[in-house]
């Protein structure tokens, strides 16, 4: 009893209560519309404050319905995307464009980065062909030590980001902007920073439309749109610019093969190279011909029987009888009663044997057809 009593006791020792598990919860950002599309807070907004407001992916030949449009700095991918949205301008249009996070495939809350960078002149033609016509220049500078609250561990607050005040004609509202990008153009409107003159946003008119160009899309993307003064900015260029009808593009202007090349490079390179071996090896090589001089031998008799099954199968009999007849024709012309009866005399035939391997359709047994070929020999041979 006292050892079982000791066991007991053993067994509620090593019975010890699992330790409960830590759960940590891990932003991964918004689904459905909001993950799309990372203009859908600011295009709710001014929906709701009664502007006539819509989202593309594409570039539809906006026009004069169309007052003020915003889009990503990358959008403007070639030369000739950058003409047609400068023809758009010049005719009256207001551009607010965005050079670093305004692309939909950023993630606010997973993403640490800030930004790329200025696009490279050669990736973006575009858009190196609007800064050149507007007088406009991006450079990479710092414009921050250390930010301005505490860094979160998660989510979108785990990215450094500095305040810039816009002036007074322009509102006074105070915006944050993430990433290095410096601006300065030659005319036109400046918000400009104690750093050598630059600014982190410039405006530039262009024939009877505006170019209001930011560094960074911070203040319009939705989890920011609460921030500081980003709706009432917005709000401010709606009301200032906009009449008629406001785009967000949040797409690209790249096409679909762009698109495969860009997300799926190696595996096209792969496939080309795979393509490029099975051709190899398939195409005959160039170079002069050569003679074949293997001798195949091959039975008559299976030439024969192959010729006559095609000829069986395309119900082109006519074609085994026709040489056979037309050579006797020939050789014996006259008067057909007179042929008849001279050809049964000479090859031991009678009148209607002969008349039937003459004149006779051709037959669908093989063994009729056959008879009357033998026949056929039989005058040819007489």
């Amino acid at each position: 009893m006292r050892w079982i009593l000791l066991l007991f006791l053993a067994c509620l020792v090593g019975c010890q209560p699992n330790e409960r598990k830590k759960i940590r919860d891990e932003p991964t950002g918004y689904r459905g519309m909001a993950r799309i599309n990372p203009y859908l807070a600011a295009e709710t907004y001014l929906a709701e404050k009664g502007f006539d407001v819509e989202s593309s992916r594409t570039w539809s030949n906006y026009r004069y319905e169309t007052d003020v449009i915003f889009m990503p700095g990358s959008f403007l991918e070639t030369k000739g995307m950058g003409i047609r949205v400068l023809d758009w301008i010049a005719d009256g249009g207001t551009l607010v464009l965005t050079i670093e996070g305004g692309e939909p495939e950023r993630n606010d809350f997973t993403d640490s980065s800030t930004g790329l960078g200025v696009p490279d002149e050669d990736d973006y033609a575009g858009l190196t062909h609007l800064f050149n016509t507007l007088g406009i220049d991006a450079i990479d500078v710092p414009f921050y030590e250390d930010p301005i609250e505490p860094l979160a561990e998660d989510g979108h607050l785990a990215r450094p980001w500095d305040l810039v005040q816009t002036e007074e004609s322009f509102g006074g509202h105070t915006l944050e902007f993430e990433g290095g990008v410096s601006l300065s153009a030659e005319t036109g409107l400046t918000w400009t920073l104690e750093n050598n003159g630059r600014s982190r946003m410039v405006g530039v008119g262009y024939g009877a439309g505006e170019v209001i160009v930011l560094a960074h899309a911070r203040p319009l993307r939705n989890p920011y749109l609460s921030r500081a003064d980003h709706a009432d900015f917005l709000e401010f260029i709606a009301e200032n610019y906009a009449d008629g009808n406001i785009v967000f593009l949040y797409g690209s202007s790249t096409s679909f093969f762009g698109l495969i090349w860009k997300e799926g490079r190696m595996v096209v390179i792969a496939g080309l190279i795979l393509l490029a071996a099975w051709l190899w090896m398939r195409i005959p090589r160039f170079g002069p011909v050569l003679q074949d001089n293997a001798i195949k031998r091959r039975p008559y008799g299976d030439a024969l029987k192959a010729s006559a099954r095609f000829l069986w199968r395309g119900g082109q009999l006519e074609h085994l009888l026709r040489p056979l007849r037309a050579r006797l024709e020939k050789e014996n012309q006259g008067d057909p009663t007179t042929l008849y009866d001279r050809l049964a005399e000479e090859s031991g035939l009678s009148r209607e044997e002969v008349a039937e391997a003459l004149t006779i359709n051709p037959p669908k047994d093989p063994g009729h057809i056959l008879k009357v070929v033998q026949k056929l020999q039989a005058l040819l041979k007489r």
